[in-house]
């Protein structure tokens, strides 16, 4: 996905997008739970995810070319595992070969709901990075009962992750001008055998001169605190409800599914 790191975070504009900031982290938690629990072995399961997933969406409403992206990412990912379905094994005809075509169809099946599955998840994650500004992700994340340490180690991996991507694309963009992605199969090989010499050297140190900063403005010792009071309304109350009601739901199929 070429979409920047900064432009996907709280450029949807559903209606999501006016809840408070924890109740957004805490439903799209809810709606990513349901749709992992629900099966995908009959229809109800797979209607209910197909069903879920879009609704989400439309909640979110992410940009179009984030969607479609995402969904083009899914479908880069999984294209392995359907490039080996013609190397499954086959019986030979007659009484074995109905038993050959039943296994084929089966692992036909089983692809299908993965693919289902993981797409809706990926689906449901982006459109929930899409309801929440990394102020916003802040302030859900501090006023949920979580360990402040690992609220600040999501924090500090959600801000360090743009400087990483943005250090990779420009030493991306100095190879490219400087040749490295002409010369043949050979050359590439070699400067890809190279890259972790220049990259991880200089991730590193960034990191070390993050840490040394942080270390002399007092991040080891100040506690984290919320920046703005936030009450929860009538609505907040209300997609909760209707969250945990989808999780009941989808926990009911998967205790009903054969």
């Amino acid at each position: 996905m070429r979409t920047p790191w900064h432009d996907l975070w709280g450029c949807g504009e559903g209606p999501c997008a006016r809840l408070a900031p924890p109740t957004r982290l805490l439903v799209a938690g809810a709606v990513f739970a349901a749709c992992l629990v629900a099966p995908t072995t009959g229809a109800a399961g797979v209607l209910f995810i197909v069903g879920l997933s879009t609704a989400w969406l439309l909640a979110c409403r992410p940009p179009l070319a984030v969607v479609r992206r995402a969904v083009g990412l899914a479908l880069t990912l999984w294209l392995p595992l359907w490039l080996l379905l013609p190397l499954l094994p086959l019986l030979p005809l007659g009484a074995a070969g109905s038993a050959a075509g039943g296994r084929y169809g089966a692992a036909l099946a089983l692809l299908a709901a993965m693919l289902l599955r993981g797409l809706a998840l990926l689906l449901i994650a982006l459109s929930a990075v899409a309801t929440l500004s990394p102020s916003a992700l802040r302030e859900a994340l501090l006023r949920l009962p979580l360990p402040r340490l690992a609220v600040a180690i999501v924090l500090q991996i959600v801000q360090q992750t743009a400087s990483l991507v943005a250090e990779t694309q420009r030493i991306t963009a100095a190879l490219v001008v400087r040749g490295a992605t002409s010369g043949g199969a050979g050359r590439s090989w070699r400067v890809l055998g190279a890259l972790p010499r220049v990259w991880l050297p200089r991730v590193i140190a960034r990191a070390e001169r993050v840490g040394d900063a942080m270390e002399l403005r007092g991040y080891d010792r100040a506690a984290l605190r919320s920046l703005r009071p936030q009450t929860l309304g009538r609505r907040d109350v209300t997609a909760g409800t209707l969250a945990l009601g989808l999780l009941a739901i989808a926990t009911a199929l998967r205790l009903g599914a054969p």
